[in-house]
């Protein structure tokens, strides 16, 4: 997900295609490295074992600790960090057809390869759900790639034509879906941290993917963020970010404020309870929709750290972009990781923490990932799952 090659077939192979360190911008990377933290952390909560459900993704109850890091992680976190992946996810995507152009693949093939990487993705999406955990976002993501990828053959007008179209297709799909979600009385009450691989469990894992990979496509706003990517991968947002310093400033300036403000009320819902004739449903679209604004103010803040930071390779910095160059190898990583680490099918740790627990948990399964990355970067290797992709992608 990360790299590209920068030709098809009859350009350049496979082998040829991994662009080394020093001709990449730093933004887009380092934004899919921070990313990769922000996914983990809002997936950790689903393992945990025992408590009842609460707001999002979390558990009722726990310490100050447990309920001060929730409240966090509502405004911060959850529904924040999908849209981050996938703008950055169009973001890719816009610039391997541009990169594609520019070699003098035809359209068609370009087409093509899209869909081939559309349809590999989906695969990976469902092997993942199988081996590791159906709360995964790869097959989503290959599905709105092949729903929403004729859009980027268009002119920059068609695709602010499609982005205002699906905001507004979008705006009333997630009011309805939580009007009706919001009044079930079980909702995340399946406990995933309990999930086996017995012929039973394999059923419920293949059931809850292809639940996810739909919710995630036609109730949440996954492709409306991809294509909001898409165009801005087209203007060179990330890998020009001081000639678009105005308006990146401008996105997280407004984007992330929107994003708190919005994510508010539920936030407040998980500290002091439903409230006797307070519907919860409008919490939950508004803070389904504003998440959107939230994760492309992150985007837009990476940007600019990029800007500022271009050049620096050393630290944390290194860290970070080292992942972010790996992004589909990390993210399998630390989703196995934290499963292991939180399932009752292997250690168990999710029966014995509450959320703030969960998240130290999932630092230190994105913190495997990041040490995976760093021994790669420096043996000058791509990520295995990255390099699999790109070679079934451009074959």
């Amino acid at each position: 997900m990360a790299t590209e090659p920068t030709g098809a077939r009859g350009a350049r192979s496979v082998g040829q295609s991994w662009t080394r360190p020093h001709e990449r911008a730093l933004a887009p990377d380092l934004a899919r490295g921070g990313m990769l933290l922000l996914i983990v952390l809002a997936h950790a909560p689903l393992w945990l074992v025992g408590p009842e459900p609460g707001v999002s993704t979390h558990p009722e109850g726990g310490g100050v600790i447990d309920e001060a890091y929730r409240t966090v992680s509502v405004l911060l976190i959850d529904s924040r960090a999908y849209p981050l992946f996938a703008a950055l996810f169009g973001y890719g995507l816009a610039r391997v057809v541009d990169r594609q152009r520019a070699v003098g693949t035809p359209e068609g093939g370009i087409r093509r390869l899209l869909r081939r990487r559309g349809w590999w993705l989906i695969l990976f999406g469902l092997v993942h759900a199988l081996l590791v955990t159906p709360v995964e976002i790869l097959g989503a993501y290959g599905l709105a790639a092949l729903l929403i990828g004729w859009l980027l053959f268009r002119s920059q007008h068609a695709v602010r034509n499609g982005i205002v179209a699906l905001a507004l297709f979008y705006t009333v799909i997630v009011v309805l879906a939580d009007a009706t979600i919001g009044s079930m009385e079980d909702l995340g009450a399946f406990e995933f941290g309990l999930l086996g691989y017995s012929i039973n469990d394999l059923v419920v894992r293949v059931v809850a993917w292809f639940g996810a990979v739909f919710g995630n496509v036609v109730m949440l706003p996954v492709p409306l963020a991809m294509l909001v990517g898409a165009w801005a991968g087209r203007q060179r947002l990330l890998e020009e970010p001081g000639r678009h310093r105005g308006l990146l400033l401008r996105m997280a300036v407004v984007g992330i404020p929107v994003s708190v403000v919005g994510g508010f009320p539920l936030a407040l819902v998980g500290v002091v309870g439903v409230v006797d004739g307070v519907p919860l449903a409008p919490l939950i679209s508004l803070h389904t929709l504003t998440g959107l604004a939230g994760g492309l103010g992150y985007a837009a803040l990476f940007g600019l750290a990029g800007d500022r930071w271009q050049g620096r390779r050393s630290g944390a910095l290194w860290l970070l972009t080292a992942t972010g160059r790996r992004s589909l190898t990390c993210y399998l990583l630390q989703s196995a990781l934290l499963v292991v680490l939180l399932s009752q099918t292997f250690l168990g740790v999710g029966a014995h923490v509450h959320s703030a627990g969960a998240a130290l948990v999932a630092v230190a399964a994105w913190s495997g990932g990041v040490a995976t990355a760093a021994v790669l970067e420096r043996a000058g290797r791509p990520g295995p799952a990255d390099a699999l992709l790109r070679r079934l992608a451009y074959r």
